[in-house]
């Protein structure tokens, strides 16, 4: 508790000849300085507590409901579209009491936690802009990103939390002062049907969201030990780059793959393959315990490159080889380690690729009879 006294000196103006006497008088007496924001607990929302505020109009509704709660008696039920042509909407609350509050420092180890479920189907996403607000009307916004802070795979009809670490939230000079943050406010964007709950700034650091992270990971699907990757009968669909091109002819014989290429005097001498329709591939969960086979024969002095690449364009290389004579006209069995981390340093989103890139270097011929990832 913090003492704060005001002192004032009275006095009456009097003549040259008169003594003037000043009286000192407390105007104030001491108040409580409210609770710094490492003792308060940071609630914007527990169980109806505080007061809510919302400007959602004619594109929503919001109420506090009785009828589910993650904990205690009420949560917030909230239903908005905002493509009936509301500018703005949305809702926020203080977690001090609209004392001002400095996260310069803080906001290093705390987070924002609720808890969110949908009122009828499922959701990929909730669509909302979270804001650390100024008491000059300025704010430090960052989009609340499912993806990233859910603790699980998509929103249903069961509570899920979200903890949405506060150090996340861009901090740009002169459009936020961090050291007088008044509220946490909400933006509302697209459309949803959700109850909140529990809206709170918790103690909260980099480690336990690591850990948080690695959690949410570990539910995700794995891929297939085991994947064909040419397929004879669909080679004409998963495979570009087939035929008399530029450089190259790559075509399929007798159910095997017969590429040559002269890359000398030419910059395209590649082809590329997926093996799902040319959807995403998974690889989650399988790098360590996998590699990519491939059965094949080759000409003397070939050289070849394959590297996989993901949706998001990011690429490893997995083999960068030129076959020497001995290997010429020879059945080879190539078994390339899938190494976790170099999948990770190259960005490679495991449940996100796309496609295996074949790239000639100089002229050669190569015979493709099974290409497959198989269990080490």
């Amino acid at each position: 508790m913090r003492k704060q006294i005001l002192i004032a000196y009275f006095g009456l103006f009097l003549t040259a000849c008169d003594v003037v006497q000043f009286q000192q008088q407390q105007l104030y007496s001491s108040y409580d300085k409210a609770e710094t924001e490492e003792a308060a607990e940071a609630i914007v929302f527990s169980d109806g507590a505080g007061t809510m505020w919302n400007s959602l109009f004619e594109c929503g509704e919001f109420k506090i409901s009785k009828d589910v709660a993650y904990q205690g008696n009420s949560s917030i039920k909230i239903s908005w579209d905002k493509s009936k042509g509301c500018e703005w909407i949305g809702f926020g609350n203080s977690f001090s009491n609209w004392a001002a509050v400095d996260m310069s420092e803080s906001r290093k180890h705390k987070a924002l936690s609720f808890f969110v479920r949908t009122q009828e189907k499922s959701a990929g996403a909730i669509p909302i802009v979270a804001s650390l607000e100024d008491f000059g009307g300025g704010g430090s916004y960052h989009y609340l990103d499912a993806k990233k802070y859910l603790n699980g795979l998509i929103i249903d009809t069961t509570w899920k939390q979200m903890i949405v670490p506060l150090w996340d939230f861009p901090i740009i000079e002169d459009q936020v002062d961090i050291r007088s943050i008044k509220q946490m406010k909400f933006q509302l964007e697209g459309g949803g049907s959700f109850y909140l709950d529990e809206i709170k700034i918790i103690n909260y650091t980099p480690e336990q969201f690591k850990q948080y992270r690695a959690e949410v990971e570990a539910m995700k699907p794995k891929g297939n030990l085991n994947q064909t990757i040419y397929n004879p009968k669909t080679f004409d669909f998963d495979a570009w780059g087939q035929g008399q091109i530029s450089c190259q002819n790559l075509k399929q014989h007798n159910d095997h793959i017969h590429w040559s290429f002269n890359a000398n005097n030419c910059q395209w001498a590649k082809w590329g393959i997926n093996w799902n329709n040319w959807y995403q591939v998974n690889f989650r969960g399988i790098t360590d315990k996998s590699v990519l086979e491939i059965e094949l024969k080759v000409t003397a002095n070939t050289k070849f490159k394959i590297t996989l690449e993901d949706f998001n364009y990011n690429k490893v290389v997995l083999l960068d080889q030129k076959f020497s004579e001995e290997q010429a006209g020879k059945k080879l069995t190539l078994r390339i380690e899938l190494d976790s981390q170099q999948f990770q340093k190259a960005g490679i989103q495991l449940d996100q690729i796309k496609q295996l890139l074949f790239e000639g270097d100089g002229s050669g011929e190569v015979e493709i009879s099974s290409l497959k990832i198989k269990q080490k």
